[in-house]
């Protein structure tokens, strides 16, 4: 039972791995966030429970790396933006704190293993070791929490500033992203706090929860708690398994009711099948391989380069996208352009070349498209953005 969780959670980042490795190796940082926090509350739950703290001075060696669980959220809504592994010496910059952290604790790791557990094996820590050059343990867990807490501002803020300025197919992208983080982040929260009411209620100390004093917190109370974070997946299955579209539970009982009391349940079966095999193809081969650069781009490209039929092709920007071709690929290429623009490429290269660039048969036509985006030409957004 103690170890339930963390099977759980395992079967999580296994299911990341597996399914959006190939597509986006940028699932290390949400693998990482996800196993990260789990194990923290796994090796609370053994504390309390079996009242040896050898798991959490074991999993307490790894508590600088808490610390990147901000950064990497932030890089990982990067790297579904851009549809690949962002990684910059940025994050080497961000990661400086968790370096700050791994010297604090210098005086913990010197100390004998034995020592080291003792140190959390006593219902009140023996605050008269030294385990620490400048910060207390509150203090670290204090600044981790503000650290982190302000990256998760700072990302969501940094995608909707994406989606404000981005097309039709960067407004679905944030949609679907925010969508499944919300659902995840609801049923994570709740529960939780819930949990600390509970404890606090029941705390010999009224307000006040001693989380690593074995004798003052409910164990139940942390079992169910360490279950929530794995468990939330399974209500986006759709996460898991890197389709586009974010199911809810509720969507997909209602579907599976839909499957067993129409007579046309295979059918139905396999129409969803083929849905949801086409978007994840389609969108796929146009974030990796970047067709829309060429000026002859069109439907019958996708139907050829994934073999699928073309009336299936069209089926997809029409009815589940639902979006026109020729509006979505222009769109696409509109981003294209303004990434090279905010990348300089109009120092060395005329407006006319990036057209070229970007898919456009002409320099008319990117001035005219361009401006129905932005409702500037382009040298006025250069003038006013760069």
């Amino acid at each position: 039972m103690l170890h339930t969780s963390l099977i759980l959670v395992l079967f999580v980042a296994f299911f990341f791995i597996v399914n959006h490795w190939n597509q986006n190796k940028g699932v290390v940082y949400v693998v990482f966030l996800i196993l990260d926090k789990a194990l923290t509350q796994y090796a609370l739950l053994l504390l309390n429970t079996t009242q040896d703290a050898t798991t959490f001075t074991l999993v307490y060696h790894l508590s600088p790396l808490i610390v990147l669980q901000g950064p990497f959220f932030l890089y990982y809504l990067k790297s579904i933006m851009k549809g690949e592994f962002v990684w910059d010496r940025y994050l080497l910059l961000l990661s400086i704190p968790s370096l700050i952290f791994l010297i604090n604790l210098i005086p913990f790791y010197s100390l004998p293993f034995e020592n080291r557990v003792d140190y959390f094996s006593a219902p009140i820590f023996n605050q008269d070791l030294n385990a620490y050059f400048f910060l207390t343990l509150k203090q670290q867990y204090l600044f981790i929490s503000i650290y982190n807490t302000a990256f998760i501002i700072y990302g969501i803020w940094f995608i909707n500033k994406l989606k404000a300025a981005g097309g039709i197919y960067i407004k679905k992208k944030v949609t679907v992203l925010f969508t499944r983080i919300f659902i995840v982040t609801l049923l994570t929260i709740i529960p939780s706090l819930f949990v600390v009411f509970l404890l606090s209620l029941n705390s010999k100390q009224p307000g006040m929860i001693n989380f690593l004093n074995p004798d003052a917190v409910n164990t139940n109370y942390l079992y169910f708690q360490s279950l929530v974070l794995p468990l939330s997946f399974f209500f986006v299955p759709n996460w898991l398994y890197n389709e586009k579209e974010p199911l809810s539970f509720l969507d997909n009982f209602l579907l599976t009711w839909k499957k067993v009391t129409s007579e046309h349940a295979k059918t139905s079966a396999d129409d969803s099948f083929e849905k949801s095999s086409d978007f994840e193809r389609i969108i796929s081969y146009i974030e990796t391989e970047k067709p829309y650069v060429k000026t002859q781009f069109s439907l019958h490209d996708i139907s050829q380069a994934l073999n699928i039929p073309h009336n299936r092709v069209t089926n997809f920007f029409n009815k589940q996208l639902k979006v026109p071709f020729p509006t979505y690929r222009n769109k696409l290429r509109i981003e294209h352009a303004t990434n090279l623009l905010r990348s300089g490429t109009h120092l060395t290269t005329s407006i006319e070349g990036i057209a070229e660039m970007s898919g456009f048969k002409s320099k008319s036509i990117f001035y005219k498209t361009f401006k129905e985006e932005y409702g500037t030409t382009p040298v006025d957004w250069i003038r006013e953005n760069l």
